[in-house]
Protein backbone atom coordinates (compact mmCIF):
# COMPACT_ATOMS: atom_id res chain seq x y z
CA UNK A 1 0.00 0.00 0.00
CA UNK A 2 1.33 3.31 -1.15
CA UNK A 3 2.58 5.47 1.71
CA UNK A 4 0.80 8.50 1.19
CA UNK A 5 1.42 10.45 4.59
CA UNK A 6 5.04 9.93 3.89
CA UNK A 7 4.65 11.96 0.62
CA UNK A 8 2.00 15.19 1.04
CA UNK A 9 4.40 18.22 1.74
CA UNK A 10 4.33 20.09 4.71
CA UNK A 11 1.75 22.64 2.82
CA UNK A 12 -0.52 20.10 2.84
CA UNK A 13 -0.12 18.55 5.82
CA UNK A 14 -0.90 22.31 7.26
CA UNK A 15 -4.29 22.37 5.26
CA UNK A 16 -7.14 22.19 7.44
CA UNK A 17 -10.96 21.23 6.20
CA UNK A 18 -13.38 24.43 6.60
CA UNK A 19 -15.62 24.17 9.47
CA UNK A 20 -18.25 26.31 7.18
CA UNK A 21 -17.75 23.95 4.26
CA UNK A 22 -18.37 20.69 5.90
CA UNK A 23 -21.21 22.02 8.41
CA UNK A 24 -23.26 23.47 4.83
CA UNK A 25 -22.65 19.31 3.85
CA UNK A 26 -24.83 18.52 6.87
CA UNK A 27 -27.44 21.29 6.23
CA UNK A 28 -28.47 19.72 2.80
CA UNK A 29 -31.63 18.22 4.48
CA UNK A 30 -34.58 20.11 3.14
CA UNK A 31 -35.90 20.37 6.78
CA UNK A 32 -33.23 21.94 8.24
CA UNK A 33 -32.84 25.46 8.80
CA UNK A 34 -29.46 26.66 8.33
CA UNK A 35 -28.11 30.25 9.47
CA UNK A 36 -24.76 28.88 9.05
CA UNK A 37 -23.48 29.91 5.43
CA UNK A 38 -22.76 33.19 3.53
CA UNK A 39 -25.17 32.39 1.01
CA UNK A 40 -27.44 35.47 -0.62
CA UNK A 41 -30.47 35.42 -0.89
CA UNK A 42 -30.93 33.16 -4.78
CA UNK A 43 -34.59 34.82 -5.07
CA UNK A 44 -33.32 38.00 -6.41
CA UNK A 45 -30.61 37.01 -8.23
CA UNK A 46 -31.37 39.17 -11.93
CA UNK A 47 -31.21 35.86 -13.47
CA UNK A 48 -33.19 37.57 -16.98
CA UNK A 49 -30.65 40.30 -16.79
CA UNK A 50 -27.96 38.06 -16.48
CA UNK A 51 -29.55 35.78 -19.14
CA UNK A 52 -29.58 38.96 -21.77
CA UNK A 53 -26.42 39.65 -21.01
CA UNK A 54 -25.01 36.49 -21.63
CA UNK A 55 -26.92 36.44 -25.13
CA UNK A 56 -25.20 39.60 -26.07
CA UNK A 57 -21.81 37.74 -25.51
CA UNK A 58 -23.04 34.76 -27.60
CA UNK A 59 -24.34 36.96 -30.25
CA UNK A 60 -21.13 39.56 -30.23
CA UNK A 61 -17.98 37.82 -29.37
CA UNK A 62 -18.79 33.76 -28.52
CA UNK A 63 -15.41 33.03 -29.88
CA UNK A 64 -13.24 34.96 -27.57
CA UNK A 65 -15.75 34.15 -24.87
CA UNK A 66 -14.59 30.78 -24.89
CA UNK A 67 -10.70 31.06 -25.90
CA UNK A 68 -8.00 31.30 -23.16
CA UNK A 69 -7.27 35.09 -21.86
CA UNK A 70 -5.05 37.15 -20.17
CA UNK A 71 -4.20 36.45 -16.89
CA UNK A 72 -4.64 39.99 -15.68
CA UNK A 73 -8.50 40.00 -16.68
CA UNK A 74 -10.39 40.80 -19.45
CA UNK A 75 -10.12 44.72 -20.97
CA UNK A 76 -13.88 45.47 -21.03
CA UNK A 77 -14.50 44.03 -17.56
CA UNK A 78 -11.09 46.12 -16.20
CA UNK A 79 -13.05 49.28 -17.23
CA UNK A 80 -16.33 48.43 -16.10
CA UNK A 81 -14.72 47.67 -12.42
CA UNK A 82 -12.32 50.90 -12.78
CA UNK A 83 -15.78 52.83 -12.99
CA UNK A 84 -17.46 51.37 -10.00
CA UNK A 85 -14.38 52.61 -8.37
CA UNK A 86 -14.79 55.88 -9.54
CA UNK A 87 -17.76 55.69 -8.50
CA UNK A 88 -17.08 55.08 -4.64
CA UNK A 89 -14.55 57.53 -4.75
CA UNK A 90 -11.44 54.94 -5.63
CA UNK A 91 -9.05 56.11 -8.22
CA UNK A 92 -7.37 53.10 -10.53
CA UNK A 93 -6.01 52.75 -13.24
CA UNK A 94 -5.44 48.98 -15.54
CA UNK A 95 -2.19 48.69 -13.55
CA UNK A 96 -3.57 48.65 -10.14
CA UNK A 97 -6.35 45.91 -10.82
CA UNK A 98 -6.50 41.87 -11.31
CA UNK A 99 -9.42 39.80 -11.78
CA UNK A 100 -9.44 36.86 -9.82
CA UNK A 101 -11.75 33.65 -9.71
CA UNK A 102 -13.18 35.37 -6.56
CA UNK A 103 -11.86 36.40 -3.78
CA UNK A 104 -11.12 33.01 -1.80
CA UNK A 105 -8.05 32.88 -4.54
CA UNK A 106 -6.78 36.76 -3.84
CA UNK A 107 -7.13 35.42 0.35
CA UNK A 108 -5.13 32.09 -0.76
CA UNK A 109 -2.48 34.26 -3.02
CA UNK A 110 -1.54 36.72 -0.06
CA UNK A 111 -0.32 34.41 2.55
CA UNK A 112 1.59 32.45 -1.12
CA UNK A 113 3.09 35.63 -1.66
CA UNK A 114 4.23 37.40 1.49
CA UNK A 115 4.66 34.97 4.11
CA UNK A 116 7.45 32.15 4.60
CA UNK A 117 6.73 29.22 6.88
CA UNK A 118 6.20 30.82 10.56
CA UNK A 119 5.82 34.18 9.43
CA UNK A 120 3.05 36.44 11.60
CA UNK A 121 0.10 38.06 9.82
CA UNK A 122 -2.35 40.21 12.54
CA UNK A 123 -5.91 39.52 12.53
CA UNK A 124 -9.12 39.84 14.33
CA UNK A 125 -10.34 37.51 17.10
CA UNK A 126 -12.38 36.43 15.91
CA UNK A 127 -11.37 36.59 12.05
CA UNK A 128 -12.85 35.16 8.60
CA UNK A 129 -12.35 30.99 8.70
CA UNK A 130 -10.88 31.42 4.86
CA UNK A 131 -8.06 33.13 5.72
CA UNK A 132 -6.97 31.10 8.55
CA UNK A 133 -7.30 28.18 6.11
CA UNK A 134 -4.99 29.92 3.57
CA UNK A 135 -2.16 30.71 6.12
CA UNK A 136 -2.43 27.40 7.72
CA UNK A 137 -1.71 26.06 4.40
CA UNK A 138 1.51 27.94 3.94
CA UNK A 139 2.73 27.54 7.63
CA UNK A 140 2.00 30.99 8.59
CA UNK A 141 0.19 31.87 11.61
CA UNK A 142 -2.12 34.55 12.76
CA UNK A 143 -1.22 37.15 15.37
CA UNK A 144 -4.80 37.46 16.61
CA UNK A 145 -6.02 40.83 18.52
CA UNK A 146 -9.53 41.26 20.19
CA UNK A 147 -12.15 44.11 18.87
CA UNK A 148 -12.90 46.61 21.69
CA UNK A 149 -15.63 46.56 23.83
CA UNK A 150 -17.92 49.29 21.04
CA UNK A 151 -17.53 47.01 18.40
CA UNK A 152 -15.70 49.45 16.57
CA UNK A 153 -12.19 47.81 14.95
CA UNK A 154 -9.23 46.74 17.12
CA UNK A 155 -8.62 47.23 20.51
CA UNK A 156 -5.43 49.55 20.08
CA UNK A 157 -3.87 49.34 23.47
CA UNK A 158 -4.32 45.20 22.27
CA UNK A 159 -3.04 45.90 19.40
CA UNK A 160 0.14 47.90 20.35
CA UNK A 161 0.97 45.49 22.98
CA UNK A 162 0.64 42.14 21.09
CA UNK A 163 2.55 43.74 18.28
CA UNK A 164 5.33 44.84 20.14
CA UNK A 165 5.35 41.34 22.40
CA UNK A 166 5.73 40.27 18.80
CA UNK A 167 8.82 41.92 17.85
CA UNK A 168 10.44 41.00 20.95
CA UNK A 169 9.81 37.35 20.54
CA UNK A 170 11.65 37.50 17.35
CA UNK A 171 8.24 37.12 15.67
CA UNK A 172 8.20 38.16 12.15
CA UNK A 173 4.61 39.81 10.99
CA UNK A 174 4.28 40.15 7.56
CA UNK A 175 0.83 42.41 7.01
CA UNK A 176 -3.04 43.25 9.15
CA UNK A 177 -5.61 41.74 7.74
CA UNK A 178 -8.88 43.18 7.92
CA UNK A 179 -12.70 43.06 6.92
CA UNK A 180 -13.56 46.75 7.94
CA UNK A 181 -17.33 46.76 6.81
CA UNK A 182 -19.51 44.02 8.53
CA UNK A 183 -16.63 41.97 9.51
CA UNK A 184 -16.86 38.25 9.26
CA UNK A 185 -18.34 36.40 11.45
CA UNK A 186 -19.52 39.47 13.87
CA UNK A 187 -21.18 41.95 11.61
CA UNK A 188 -19.11 44.62 12.91
CA UNK A 189 -18.30 48.00 11.24
CA UNK A 190 -15.12 49.93 11.90
CA UNK A 191 -15.50 53.60 12.81
CA UNK A 192 -13.57 56.13 10.81
CA UNK A 193 -11.13 56.49 13.63
CA UNK A 194 -10.24 53.11 14.00
CA UNK A 195 -9.51 53.02 10.35
CA UNK A 196 -7.22 56.08 10.43
CA UNK A 197 -5.52 54.82 13.39
CA UNK A 198 -4.90 51.25 11.75
CA UNK A 199 -3.50 53.25 8.91
CA UNK A 200 -1.06 55.37 10.61
CA UNK A 201 0.07 52.14 13.10
CA UNK A 202 0.89 50.47 9.55
CA UNK A 203 2.91 53.66 8.09
CA UNK A 204 4.73 53.78 11.52
CA UNK A 205 5.21 50.37 11.61
CA UNK A 206 6.21 49.62 7.91
CA UNK A 207 3.49 46.87 7.26
CA UNK A 208 1.10 46.43 4.75
CA UNK A 209 -3.15 46.05 4.88
CA UNK A 210 -4.92 43.69 3.41
CA UNK A 211 -7.95 45.18 3.64
CA UNK A 212 -11.13 41.81 2.71
CA UNK A 213 -14.31 44.50 1.39
CA UNK A 214 -16.82 41.45 0.22
CA UNK A 215 -19.54 42.93 2.00
CA UNK A 216 -18.89 47.14 1.36
CA UNK A 217 -21.82 47.84 -0.64
CA UNK A 218 -23.97 45.75 1.69
CA UNK A 219 -24.93 48.62 4.26
CA UNK A 220 -28.62 49.12 4.97
CA UNK A 221 -28.08 51.19 7.81
CA UNK A 222 -25.87 54.04 8.95
CA UNK A 223 -23.58 56.11 6.57
CA UNK A 224 -20.82 54.71 4.12
CA UNK A 225 -17.26 55.07 5.60
CA UNK A 226 -14.24 55.40 2.85
CA UNK A 227 -11.91 52.14 2.73
CA UNK A 228 -8.95 51.93 4.37
CA UNK A 229 -7.93 52.05 0.19
CA UNK A 230 -9.37 55.38 0.11
CA UNK A 231 -7.83 56.54 3.14
CA UNK A 232 -4.11 56.16 2.16
CA UNK A 233 -5.19 57.25 -1.66
CA UNK A 234 -6.75 60.23 0.44
CA UNK A 235 -3.27 60.97 2.84
CA UNK A 236 -0.02 60.08 2.26
CA UNK A 237 -0.53 57.46 -0.47
CA UNK A 238 1.89 55.69 0.37
CA UNK A 239 0.30 52.35 -1.35
CA UNK A 240 0.61 50.10 1.42
CA UNK A 241 -3.16 48.77 1.45
CA UNK A 242 -4.34 45.73 -0.76
CA UNK A 243 -8.11 45.64 -1.09
CA UNK A 244 -10.08 42.30 -1.89
CA UNK A 245 -13.46 42.38 -3.31
CA UNK A 246 -15.95 40.16 -5.25
CA UNK A 247 -19.30 39.84 -6.77
CA UNK A 248 -20.26 36.68 -4.86
CA UNK A 249 -22.32 38.91 -2.09
CA UNK A 250 -23.31 42.20 -4.07
CA UNK A 251 -24.04 40.09 -6.66
CA UNK A 252 -23.95 35.93 -7.74
CA UNK A 253 -21.51 33.41 -6.39
CA UNK A 254 -21.77 31.29 -9.31
CA UNK A 255 -19.61 33.50 -11.26
CA UNK A 256 -16.89 33.22 -9.08
CA UNK A 257 -15.33 36.49 -10.29
CA UNK A 258 -13.32 39.00 -8.26
CA UNK A 259 -10.59 41.74 -8.58
CA UNK A 260 -7.88 42.67 -6.58
CA UNK A 261 -6.66 46.39 -5.80
CA UNK A 262 -2.99 47.63 -4.93
CA UNK A 263 -0.14 49.26 -6.64
CA UNK A 264 1.78 47.52 -9.77
CA UNK A 265 4.31 45.93 -8.34
CA UNK A 266 2.20 43.78 -6.06
CA UNK A 267 -0.52 43.38 -8.61
CA UNK A 268 2.84 41.95 -10.89
CA UNK A 269 3.61 39.54 -8.24
CA UNK A 270 -0.38 38.25 -7.78
CA UNK A 271 -0.51 37.87 -11.83
CA UNK A 272 2.87 35.38 -11.44
CA UNK A 273 1.20 33.65 -8.74
CA UNK A 274 -2.20 33.26 -10.49
CA UNK A 275 -0.47 32.06 -13.79
CA UNK A 276 0.85 29.04 -12.17
CA UNK A 277 -2.77 28.36 -10.33
CA UNK A 278 -5.50 28.79 -13.24
CA UNK A 279 -3.51 31.13 -16.29
CA UNK A 280 -6.66 33.02 -16.24
CA UNK A 281 -10.08 33.56 -14.75
CA UNK A 282 -13.08 32.54 -16.75
CA UNK A 283 -13.19 34.39 -19.93
CA UNK A 284 -16.72 33.95 -20.03
CA UNK A 285 -17.75 34.69 -17.17
CA UNK A 286 -15.83 38.65 -17.10
CA UNK A 287 -17.19 38.94 -20.80
CA UNK A 288 -20.66 38.18 -19.30
CA UNK A 289 -20.51 40.58 -15.96
CA UNK A 290 -19.05 42.95 -18.24
CA UNK A 291 -22.03 43.07 -20.27
CA UNK A 292 -24.26 43.07 -16.89
CA UNK A 293 -22.19 46.15 -15.86
CA UNK A 294 -22.55 48.41 -18.69
CA UNK A 295 -25.88 48.57 -17.98
CA UNK A 296 -26.18 49.95 -15.16
CA UNK A 297 -27.91 47.61 -13.39
CA UNK A 298 -26.10 46.56 -10.55
CA UNK A 299 -26.56 49.51 -8.31
CA UNK A 300 -30.25 49.17 -8.34
CA UNK A 301 -29.26 45.49 -7.65
CA UNK A 302 -27.58 46.65 -4.80
CA UNK A 303 -30.41 48.75 -3.47
CA UNK A 304 -32.70 46.06 -3.99
CA UNK A 305 -30.51 43.61 -1.80
CA UNK A 306 -30.03 46.01 0.58
CA UNK A 307 -33.64 46.50 1.31
CA UNK A 308 -34.28 42.77 1.59
CA UNK A 309 -31.17 42.11 3.63
CA UNK A 310 -32.34 45.14 6.50
CA UNK A 311 -35.82 43.63 6.62
CA UNK A 312 -33.74 40.28 7.59
CA UNK A 313 -31.86 41.45 9.91
CA UNK A 314 -34.28 43.47 11.81
CA UNK A 315 -36.79 40.57 11.59
CA UNK A 316 -33.96 38.23 13.36
CA UNK A 317 -32.82 40.60 15.66
CA UNK A 318 -36.65 41.28 16.61
CA UNK A 319 -36.93 37.22 16.68
CA UNK A 320 -33.54 37.28 19.05
CA UNK A 321 -35.32 39.31 21.71
CA UNK A 322 -38.62 37.78 21.41
CA UNK A 323 -36.96 34.20 21.83
CA UNK A 324 -33.66 34.27 23.38
CA UNK A 325 -33.38 33.99 26.97
CA UNK A 326 -33.06 37.81 28.68
CA UNK A 327 -29.48 37.26 30.24
CA UNK A 328 -26.90 39.81 31.20
CA UNK A 329 -23.99 37.07 29.32
CA UNK A 330 -26.04 36.61 26.06
CA UNK A 331 -25.68 39.09 23.61
CA UNK A 332 -25.68 39.70 19.76
CA UNK A 333 -24.06 42.15 17.64
CA UNK A 334 -26.61 44.84 15.34
CA UNK A 335 -24.89 44.87 11.81
CA UNK A 336 -25.41 48.06 9.85
CA UNK A 337 -24.30 45.57 6.68
CA UNK A 338 -23.40 42.47 5.26
CA UNK A 339 -24.84 38.95 6.03
CA UNK A 340 -23.89 37.85 9.69
CA UNK A 341 -24.59 38.53 13.33
CA UNK A 342 -22.71 36.96 16.06
CA UNK A 343 -24.30 35.60 19.59
CA UNK A 344 -22.13 35.68 22.64
CA UNK A 345 -23.57 32.84 25.25
CA UNK A 346 -22.42 32.39 28.99
CA UNK A 347 -19.46 31.22 29.20
CA UNK A 348 -19.92 27.38 30.10
CA UNK A 349 -21.97 26.64 26.66
CA UNK A 350 -19.83 25.03 24.04
CA UNK A 351 -21.56 26.12 20.62
CA UNK A 352 -19.34 22.44 19.27
CA UNK A 353 -20.95 20.46 21.83
CA UNK A 354 -24.43 22.44 21.73
CA UNK A 355 -24.22 22.03 17.77
CA UNK A 356 -25.55 18.17 17.61
CA UNK A 357 -28.37 19.32 19.87
CA UNK A 358 -29.46 22.18 17.19
CA UNK A 359 -29.29 20.08 14.40
CA UNK A 360 -31.24 17.22 16.22
CA UNK A 361 -34.01 20.57 15.97
CA UNK A 362 -33.40 21.08 12.60
CA UNK A 363 -31.26 24.34 13.25
CA UNK A 364 -27.96 24.73 12.25
CA UNK A 365 -25.21 27.54 13.17
CA UNK A 366 -21.61 28.14 12.30
CA UNK A 367 -19.75 27.93 15.84
CA UNK A 368 -17.60 30.58 17.40
CA UNK A 369 -13.98 28.76 18.13
CA UNK A 370 -13.82 27.86 13.92
CA UNK A 371 -13.06 31.81 13.53
CA UNK A 372 -9.82 32.11 15.68
CA UNK A 373 -6.40 30.64 15.15
CA UNK A 374 -5.38 29.89 18.60
CA UNK A 375 -6.90 30.64 22.04
CA UNK A 376 -10.28 30.54 20.89
CA UNK A 377 -13.46 31.18 22.70
CA UNK A 378 -16.16 28.53 22.70
CA UNK A 379 -19.13 30.25 23.86
CA UNK A 380 -20.05 31.94 20.35
CA UNK A 381 -22.20 31.30 17.05
CA UNK A 382 -22.61 33.01 14.13
CA UNK A 383 -25.72 33.47 12.21
CA UNK A 384 -26.19 34.40 9.06
CA UNK A 385 -29.35 36.43 8.26
CA UNK A 386 -29.53 36.79 4.32
CA UNK A 387 -30.64 33.31 3.00
CA UNK A 388 -33.35 31.90 4.75
CA UNK A 389 -37.28 33.34 4.42
CA UNK A 390 -38.84 35.03 7.38
CA UNK A 391 -40.77 32.11 8.43
CA UNK A 392 -37.59 30.09 8.55
CA UNK A 393 -36.04 33.01 10.64
CA UNK A 394 -39.08 32.76 12.88
CA UNK A 395 -38.77 28.97 13.25
CA UNK A 396 -35.36 28.69 13.31
CA UNK A 397 -34.31 30.99 16.00
CA UNK A 398 -37.02 30.12 18.14
CA UNK A 399 -35.78 26.40 17.76
CA UNK A 400 -32.04 27.62 18.66
CA UNK A 401 -33.56 30.12 21.85
CA UNK A 402 -34.95 26.38 23.23
CA UNK A 403 -31.65 24.56 22.43
CA UNK A 404 -29.75 27.22 24.31
CA UNK A 405 -32.42 27.58 26.78
CA UNK A 406 -32.49 24.23 28.17
CA UNK A 407 -28.82 24.18 27.89
CA UNK A 408 -28.72 26.89 30.45
CA UNK A 409 -31.40 25.12 32.71
CA UNK A 410 -29.27 22.17 32.87
CA UNK A 411 -26.47 24.24 33.98
CA UNK A 412 -28.65 25.87 36.67
CA UNK A 413 -29.81 22.81 37.71
CA UNK A 414 -26.40 21.75 39.76
CA UNK A 415 -23.49 19.62 39.38
CA UNK A 416 -24.16 16.29 36.79
CA UNK A 417 -22.07 13.36 36.10
CA UNK A 418 -19.96 13.59 39.43
CA UNK A 419 -19.22 10.27 41.30
CA UNK A 420 -19.84 10.99 44.92
CA UNK A 421 -17.44 9.66 47.40
CA UNK A 422 -19.24 6.50 48.65
CA UNK A 423 -18.79 5.14 45.12
CA UNK A 424 -15.00 5.35 44.91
Amino acid sequence: MLDLDSLYSKNANNMKKSVIRELLKLTQQPDIISFAGGLPAPELFPVEELRQAADRVFTGSPKKALQYGTTEGESELKAELIKFEERQGVKLGKDNLLVVSASQQALDMVPKIFMDPGDYCIAGSPTYVGTIQAVQSYQGRVLGVPFSPENDGFDLVELEKRYARALRDGKRVKFVYVIPDFQNPTGICWSLEKRKALLAFAYRHDLLIVEDSPYREIRFLGETLPSIYQLDQQSEDRQIVVNLKTFSKILIPGARVGWIMARPEIIAKFVIAKQAMDLCTNVFAQMWLAEYLKTGKIYDHVKEINANYREKRNFMVEMLEKYMPKRFDLGWTRPEGGLFLWISLPSYIDTEKLLPKALEQKVAYVIGSAFYFDEPEHNAMRLNFSYASREQIEAGVQRLAKVISDEIALHDSGPRGQTSPEGL
